[in-house]
Formats: C-alpha cells, sequence, structure tokens
C-alpha cells in the first residue's frame, strides 16, 4: 500500500488543501478480508479520481454501490468507510469548500455528506480530468497536471475570493468573519458559503488538529489532557467522545490504528 500527501504552493495553496495519492495495485489480491478505507468527518470538500480499481460505499439505503470513477464530495459532518472492490490506484483533490465553490459552481451545503457522481454536477471543462491523469506518467506527473490545470482556474476566480471567510477555515485560532448582517444571517451566509455553520466548521477543524497531533512523530510530547486542553476541549472526556463520533475511535485507539491499521490510512495523509 501507498498512501501520500503533496501540498502545493503560492496562491493555489488558498485553494487546495492537498493532492492525496493511494495504490493497492501491488498488493496481493483478494485480501484475507474486506479491505475498507475509514475515512473521518472534515470541513473539505474533495474531487475523487479512481484511476485503476473500484470501491463501493453504502447508499441513503444503506445498500452498498460502486463508486463511478471520478466522485464529488462535501464536507462531512460523520465519518464513513468505503470497501475496496478491486485493487485500487486514486487521486483525492481536497480542497477548502469556499474555493470549492468558486472552482466548481457547485454549493457546498448541498453536497454536505454526499459522495455523488460527477456526471451532472460538473461541467464539460472538467470532462477530460479522468482520461488525462491516466495518462500521466506517475504520481508526480498527475500532481503537476492538477496543479496547471487549477492554478489557471484559480486564477479566473480568485478575485471573488473572500480571503476573511478563508481565514475562519484554515485555522481553528481563526473565528468566523462578521458578514456585515445580524448573527442569524452571518451564520446562514457562513452555512451557504461553507456548507456547515460557523460551530461545525470549528468542531471538525479542532477534531482534525487533534489526528494530526496524535500522528505527527515531530509532536511535543504531552498527555491527552495537555492536547485536549491544548486544543479548547472541556477535558480529555470531551475529546474522546468528539473523536468517537468524528474519526471513528477515541484518541487513545486512534493513535495506534493511524499507526498499524491498514483500513485508517487516509488519517496518515
Amino acid at each position: 500500500m501507498k498512501a501520500w500527501m503533496h501540498h502545493p504552493q503560492g496562491e493555489l495553496a488558498e485553494a487546495l488543501h492537498g493532492i492525496g495519492f493511494y495504490s493497492t495495485v501491488d498488493e496481493p489480491w483478494p485480501p484475507a478480508q474486506p479491505q475498507l478505507n475509514r475515512f473521518p468527518a472534515m470541513v473539505y470538500c474533495s474531487l475523487n479520481f479512481f484511476t485503476e480499481g473500484a470501491a463501493a460505499l453504502p447508499g441513503d439505503d444503506g445498500e452498498l454501490r460502486a463508486m463511478s470513477d471520478l466522485i464529488v464530495s462535501g464536507p462531512r459532518t460523520r465519518p464513513i468507510a468505503s470497501l475496496t472492490l478491486a485493487p485500487l490506484r486514486t487521486v483525492g483533490i481536497v480542497l477548502y469548500p469556499d474555493a470549492f465553490a468558486l472552482l466548481t459552481g457547485l454549493a457546498p451545503a448541498a453536497l454536505q455528506d454526499r459522495n455523488d457522481p460527477a456526471d451532472g454536477l460538473l461541467d464539460d471543462t472538467w470532462a477530460d480530468w479522468p482520461q488525462a491523469l491516466r495518462a500521466c506518467a506517475d504520481d508526480a506527473a498527475q500532481a503537476a497536471w492538477i496543479e496547471a490545470r487549477l492554478g489557471e482556474r484559480w486564477r479566473a476566480v480568485r478575485g471573488r475570493w473572500d480571503a476573511e471567510l478563508g481565514a475562519s477555515l484554515r485555522s481553528i485560532a481563526a473565528s468566523a468573519p462578521e458578514l456585515g448582517v445580524g448573527a442569524r444571517q452571518t451564520q446562514r451566509q457562513y452555512r451557504a458559503r461553507v456548507g456547515l455553520s460557523p460551530a461545525q466548521a470549528r468542531r471538525l477543524q479542532r477534531m482534525n488538529a487533534a489526528v494530526y497531533a496524535l500522528r505527527d512523530p515531530h509532536a511535543p510530547a504531552r498527555s491527552l489532557a495537555d492536547l485536549a486542553a491544548e486544543l479548547g476541549y472541556a477535558d480529555q472526556a470531551h475529546m474522546a467522545r468528539e473523536l468517537r463520533e468524528l474519526a471513528f475511535l477515541p484518541p487513545s485507539r486512534l493513535e495506534a490504528h493511524i499507526e498499524t491499521d491498514p483500513e485508517y490510512w487516509p488519517y496518515r495523509l
């Protein structure tokens, strides 16, 4: 299994959290047990390309359905798990929701907790992406191609980007900006632009920060109680409840699973 994340530099980093690569094509098939892929809740939106293989997700009725070659995902308020159907090679473009809206013309709020086929959602300017990514020689070539194409798109729409709103999505220290209207209207406008309420966004950012701290070998040594206090949780038990709800497991178990469990590879990106 190979999993890694490429982080863009410069202006594109305003829009793009990262480009994730995952491959199991060099592993024996079929696996000894069903191969799950566990993803945490997250504030981000994403475009997910299956350049080889296939995976399935439960539909609204709970039945497993194979995913299309290009999936559009909105912010997630709960974790999900997909099932690998054949050896996979995937590319995931992870976007801040405000930038996602500008780049795709789609409303993050309409895609909350959804993972939908791109057909009928993205316009024809995205139609050549799957074929072009399959034609790239390797991951590095795919990353360069994506950066070039997204860079063009971002430069075309960046003048409409609200940097103050963007700051609230990129740091747990930032609060939701005042949008020049009343508090209730501010909440509605924030949700329309981001797909989440300010409170939901901060909750997911804080969980994300906890996961980063748990998996970072260079993070300073501190107890889970100290980490909870550092991130603004009421106490260690509060952090444990939040991570269990948003990332499948409490921090005491999640740390070990991130390190050793193949199902938790997305947490290592």
